[in-house]
């Protein structure tokens, strides 16, 4: 394209003479016919660039000319199969695609082979781009660029379905070359990218990087982002393996940096990282220094590094309103899921506080295989700043580690380094599963002011879990020593027993589903009612998590089958109900409104329901007996029963529903062998869930169900009739869990 002043030359003469072709070199740059070519414009290896016209029958031929050709709302189509040499330069309002039968490669040799500077709305698809080699060739695959040097933004850029091989630098790039120009709406789709990275000993490298690294324009306290409103969506990532000595991380799969606002979601990363060697390492598929970036429904599998890091999935210094969600990752060298906030005091001022990052319903599986990040959780910090690490939600996530080799990972390791004060952390860690099958610590809090609860913390082998730097034998001295973690409403939240997955040892991600009959239904807590954490709607598999969600189950995953409700008539107490002195009032608004409650009013200091229970002899049973249960009147407490036809064997649980807490609990006879657990925990409209769980002995043939309203512990009921004195249920329930 030549220009006089802004305007395109449309015509050039020497003397009367047309000219006919303007080279710069050997370069060809004009010629008249330029302006009216179709709004297609054809290149084959078989073409001609002095006699073609563009067309499909009379097509161009080389990279040259594509270069020269391109204008706003043409359509470059390269033949597929074909093979064109040289960097394709790409235009604002271009679109550059393949024809034909399979997809044309660009040969770049030691360059790269695409470059959109500066090239609003330009799209690039179906194009293969082929470098000299992953550490032969010193440049990107595929780099699109802002190099404005005023504030002029590129929007919608999209590089999509290409296929990307042989860069020694990273795959795809998208960046920025200065301050405070950006990129907005771009878009990087189901590309393929593999073997790259290996010749960069600056770092910072990946198969597809967005982000402010060409100028190091970073820290979002400081700057502007560089990128809005990125689409990172349904790309594969191979063979990223990085170059050993290099002077930071490399070989990650997908990093998203300097960006507010970015969804990336539904790619592969495998088998990158390997010659990592720096103490900040590649993770497979992560955020820093960016606000408002969704990483889900992602796969990582085998990341490598031969130190730090080397993870599946991460949330990093500097990220806000971030979310890791639905991710897949196994067999990596470092934790499937990080959450951590980098040492940033060498730059002070430049990073925003890490707050408001949520990590949910991701498994991560057989991962932590190295020394330095043997983990299959890790949530921690380097950064000595009180205001960081702020209002953290991790829940609902499924970590399996085992034995892999020479490494036995800790499932969960809490921890910061180089003597950072983590007192001022502050966030939720709920709902998730920790299953240790290996020999390494089950868990190690070393600090945090984080709440932990309702989470199911098993090992198979029997292994520690640490606090503070001491190996606890029972679970009541982990969590007296970690500051009553999984502990609330004066019970314990935790769960400790197998909780009996699908397959365990398995590699895809259904195998890690709860069975039918585990027993880890319904212990989970509801996290919106108990810490106003809104939920979402689907769980790992896509299973619907309804709104109206009675019980929760920790984990990534649902139960594909509750488990049945024993009772008969549990919402309604009619058939089969043993009703003392009391009257039912039913239609009251229930948990989620409606008229699903009935109130359980007090006719006498007798007032109780109960229902009895049968079952065959000869095995030993462990049932899980409670309701949901709000006070009417002056009613403080309700109490949870079972019993023997023999009054003389009985378990009474108190729970004051007044302090939101379990009150006490008194058995005699058969039950006084009996361990019991129980539960309390919020539902919403003013409802408790309580709950209690005992083994009930082999001899047994039947016992009683029984709940009613009380005065505190000792006293068992105790109340006279008075008004609507009583306890308003919406429904009990009754599980056998072992």
């Amino acid at each position: 394209m030549i220009n006089l002043g802004s305007a395109e030359i449309a015509d050039l003469r020497v003397g009367a003479s047309q000219v006919a072709r303007v080279y710069l070199g050997e370069d060809i740059i004009w010629q008249p016919n330029f302006d009216s070519l179709p709004a297609a414009i054809y290149f084959s290896a078989a073409g001609n660039d002095d006699t073609g016209a563009g067309t499909q029958a009379a097509p161009f031929k080389t990279l040259k000319m594509a270069n020269a050709v391109a204008r706003a709302g043409k359509t470059l189509y390269f033949r597929g199969g074909d093979t064109f040499t040289g960097t394709l330069l790409c235009r604002p309002g271009c679109v550059y695609n393949s024809y034909g039968t399979g997809k044309a490669t660009i040969s770049s040799g030691n360059s790269e082979a695409v470059l959109l500077d500066n090239a609003d709305s330009a799209q690039v698809r179906q194009l293969i781009a082929q470098g000299s080699g992953t550490t032969v060739n010193g440049s990107h695959g595929i780099r699109a660029i802002n190099s404005h040097a005023e504030a002029i933004q590129v929007d919608d850029v999209v590089i999509d379905s290409c296929e990307v091989r042989g860069y020694g630098r990273n795959g795809i790039f998208a960046t920025v070359a200065n301050y405070p120009s950006g990129m907005a709406g771009l878009q990087i789709t189901n590309n393929i990218v593999e073997d790259c990275t290996g010749n960069d000993v600056r770092g910072h490298t990946g198969g597809i990087i967005v982000a402010a690294e060409e100028a190091d324009f970073w820290g979002l306290a400081t700057y502007p982002a560089s990128h809005r409103d990125v689409v990172v969506t349904g790309n594969t990532v191979r063979r990223c393996k990085g170059k050993r000595d290099a002077a930071n991380h490399v070989g990650s799969g997908i990093i998203v940096a300097q960006t507010e606002g970015a969804l990336v979601e539904s790619n592969l990363a495998e088998d990158c990282g390997e010659n990592s060697t720096n103490n900040a390492g590649p993770v497979g598929i992560w955020a820093w220094d960016a606000i408002g970036v969704v990483i889900r429904k992602n796969t990582t599998l085998r990341q490598r590094s031969a130190r730090s890091d080397g993870g599946g999935f991460d949330l990093d210094g500097g990220c806000k309103d971030c979310v890791l969600e639905y991710n897949f990752s196994m067999g990596c060298t470092g934790p499937g899921i990080i959450i951590f906030s980098f040492d940033d005091t060498a730059y002070p001022n430049k990073l925003l506080d890490y707050s408001n990052n949520v990590a949910r319903y991701n498994l991560s599986v057989r991962d932590g295989q190295t020394v330095r990040s043997e983990f299959g959780m890790f949530i921690g910090t380097m950064r000595p700043v009180g205001s960081d690490f702020q209002n953290i939600r991790v829940y609902n996530n499924t970590i399996v580690t085992d034995t892999v080799g020479a490494f036995s990972p800790t499932c969960l390791s809490i921890q910061t380094f180089g003597g950072v004060d983590f007192s001022h952390a502050t966030g939720v860690i709920a709902n998730n599963i920790f299953l240790q099958k290996g020999a390494g610590l089950l868990c190690d809090v070393r600090t945090t002011a984080m709440q932990i609860h309702g989470n199911c913390f098993h090992s198979v082998q029997g292994t520690a879990m640490r606090s503070f730097g001491f190996d606890w034998e029972t679970v009541d001295q982990w969590i007296s020593a970690s500051g009553n973690k999984e502990f609330l409403h004066g019970t314990h939240t935790i769960f400790v027993d197998n909780p009996q997955l699908v397959n365990d040892s398995g590699s895809t991600p259904a195998d890690f589903r709860p069975a039918n009959s585990s027993p880890l239904y319904g212990v989970g807590m509801d996290i919106n009612a108990e810490f106003g954490i809104a939920r979402p709607t689907e769980d790992y598999l896509g299973n619907a998590l309804p709104a109206t969600q009675r019980f929760f189950t920790p984990g990534a995953m649902e139960p594909a089958t509750p488990l049945p409700n024993l009772l008969t008539s549990p919402n309604v107490l009619n058939t089969g109900w043993e009703l003392n002195d009391i009257d039912l009032i039913s239609g009251l608004p229930g948990m989620f409104g409606g008229t699903s409650a009935q109130l359980i009013r007090i006719d006498d200091d007798g007032a109780a329901v109960g229902q009895t229970r049968s079952f065959a002899s000869g095995t030993e049973k462990i049932f899980r007996r409670g309701g949901f249960v709000k006070i009417s009147g002056d009613v403080k407490a309700a109490v949870i029963g079972n019993r023997q036809p023999d009054i003389n064997d009985y378990w009474w649980t108190w729970f004051d529903l007044v302090a939101g807490e379990l009150d006490d609990a008194e058995a005699w006879g058969a039950y006084l062998q009996s361990v019991p657990r129980f539960r309390m925990q919020k539902r919403p409209n003013g409802f408790w869930l309580i709950m209690h769980e005992m083994k009930v002995p082999s001899t047994w043939t039947n016992d009683k169900f029984w709940a009613q309203p009380s005065l505190p512990f000792p006293v068992r009921g105790g109340l006279e009739a008075s008004g609507q004195r009583g306890l308003i249920h919406d429904g009990f329930f009754e599980f056998l869990v072992g």
